[in-house]
């Protein structure tokens, strides 16, 4: 099977909405990146995959009305991986999801330990934004399992969204979420909250 049938076959068993990179294509056949190159532009002409950006593809489902993208949070999960970034969604998705909102984001913005352009997914664009603090803050919570370090970093992200007011009339939203945390997951955050977060310290504990 030539390196151009092999990445055919590895894009026909992706699931419609599937994201991948060019990279993991190298990996996985031993090298071959510019015949792999070619391949997808091929692939690309036949409308199959549709490029987000520079090394990163997708498998658009066809429907009567156009291609159907992948979902943004699949996109974030697969570049974030590619680019070794920590990433989650921003203040105003995070309250919504928490319950302390019923406001939802009216676009997909994320916030993120690394600099990242924004990607555009059909008609929407995917937003980044870089925060030195939230670099920061994740950074005190390494050693934590990845489902309770994101839980952490999604409630570090609301708290700073949100600002003392609002925290204080969701107290209780806020506590919960932050209960839900381990011994250890719940210290690491109070670690994460300082400087201008210092206040949401006394409401937490």
């Amino acid at each position: 099977m030539t390196i151009s049938e092999k990445v055919a076959e590895y894009v026909k068993r992706q699931p419609y909405g599937g994201v991948f990179t060019h990279k993991q294509l190298v990996k996985r056949f031993g090298g071959h990146g510019p015949l792999i190159s070619q391949s997808l532009k091929k692939l690309k002409e036949a409308e199959i995959v549709a490029p987000l950006e520079r090394g990163l593809w997708q498998r658009p489902k066809p429907t009567r009305f156009g291609p159907a993208f992948a979902t943004p949070e699949k996109v974030v999960s697969v570049l974030a991986k590619e680019r070794k970034a920590f990433v989650v969604p921003s203040g105003a998705k995070a309250l919504n999801e928490f319950g302390a909102s019923t406001q939802m984001p009216m676009k997909p913005v994320f916030i993120t330990t690394k600099r990242i352009q924004p990607i555009k997914l059909g008609k929407a664009q995917i937003e980044f934004k870089y925060s030195q603090a939230f670099e920061h803050a994740v950074e005190q919570l390494s050693g934590l399992s990845k489902s309770e370090k994101e839980t952490a970093a999604r409630l570090w992200v609301a708290l700073e969204y949100a600002g003392k007011e609002h925290v204080k009339r969701e107290e209780n939203v806020f506590k919960n979420v932050y209960l839900s945390l381990s011994e250890k997951g719940q210290k690491k955050l109070i670690s994460a909250l300082e400087g201008k977060l210092k206040w949401a310290q006394p409401i937490l504990e």
